[in-house]
């Protein structure tokens, strides 16, 4: 099939100069093709000129391609090949990128997917956070499985109300811990810019607790700064993972848990506290407020908490 969209000069400065990652680029590519092919089944060939997209023989005038012809290609995907809900949206958000890089780089005039909505697909808000009860039965089994150091215990402690990522929590060092300010400066092992955490008083005290205790305090001696550690090495990404799972057994909590679980649940545990989504959204250090919305639970789970929490209220009132 001739390439009439992959061979052009927008499919090719679109590819070098997006800023999408090369696994995107490919994904985005694959849908490409796809309207690749429907302009060949209309008829198109040769040089593709989107803003020259139409001729009318009557007046001898051109005319850009428009929001008709993409709702053609959608209706040619829904019902010639049988697309689901799922793709159609995909394909919309593929083709808004797409013309969208265009008319960014002045390659285009006229963009048909500026305002183009895109109904078709609903993404299912999956909930990965752990419920107060399932955070608590956890601590406890951590403290259980190591009552002395109370490692285990600190480390789903700071996991649970800090958001913290895996890497960022294996790469913790002293000198981020600011007691005075109760704040954690994550500059390791971060996936963005160096910023800041907040702790609560809780993990607070029990920080300070663990970094004063001779096992600790025997690591820190042979000139380790790490502040999380097994059988004297640092944690690995495995590790972590593993050991959450191990004491999640324990607990009784069939949910699967990971160290990005917590991130969710701390999230979750703000949301509970009734604090700001634009905190929320700082404290796990997202650029856009619609990560964040993905990352708390539906509303039903908030409001069964405060329902629980409520007619725990009612119970201890009856007894007295």
């Amino acid at each position: 099939m001739n390439k009439i969209l992959l061979d052009s000069d927008y499919y090719k400065t679109w590819k070098t100069y997006t800023n999408l990652k090369p696994k995107s680029i490919k994904t985005y590519t694959v849908a490409l093709k796809k309207f690749e092919k429907y302009l060949a089944h209309c008829g198109y060939e040769g040089h593709l000129n989107f803003d020259n997209f139409y001729y009318y023989k009557g007046s001898n005038e051109y005319a850009p391609i428009d929001k008709e012809f993409i709702d053609e290609y959608i209706d040619y995907l829904r019902y010639e090949k049988n697309a689901t809900k799922h793709i159609l949206y995909d394909n919309i958000v593929y083709l808004k990128n797409f013309f969208g890089f265009l008319k960014s780089v002045n390659m285009i005039k006229s963009n048909p997917m500026a305002h183009y909505k895109n109904n078709h697909y609903e993404r299912k808000l999956i909930d990965r956070s752990i419920s107060l009860r399932e955070c608590r039965k956890l601590l406890k089994a951590a403290l259980t499985n190591d009552p002395f150091f109370r490692q285990d215990y600190t480390l789903f402690l700071l996991m649970m109300t800090t958001g913290l990522r895996n890497a960022e929590v294996r790469n913790l060092t002293l000198e981020q811990i600011s007691f005075e300010r109760s704040v954690i400066i994550v500059d390791k092992g971060q996936k963005n810019s160096a910023n800041i955490v907040y702790m609560p008083t809780s993990l607070k005290n029990e920080l300070k607790r663990y970094l004063s205790h001779p096992l600790y305090k025997e690591w820190e001696k042979n000139g380790n700064q790490l502040v999380f550690f097994k059988n004297s090495k640092m944690l690995s990404f495995e590790k972590i993972n593993k050991l959450i799972k191990s004491i999640s057994k324990t607990a009784g909590i069939s949910k699967n848990v990971t160290a990005h679980t917590f991130r969710h649940t701390t999230a979750y545990l703000m949301q509970l506290g009734n604090i700001d989504i634009s905190i929320i959204q700082k404290q796990l250090r997202h650029a856009s407020s619609s990560t964040t919305i993905r990352y708390l639970p539906p509303i039903d789970k908030h409001n069964a908490a405060i329902d629980a929490n409520a007619q725990s209220i009612e119970d201890d009132n009856n007894l007295e």
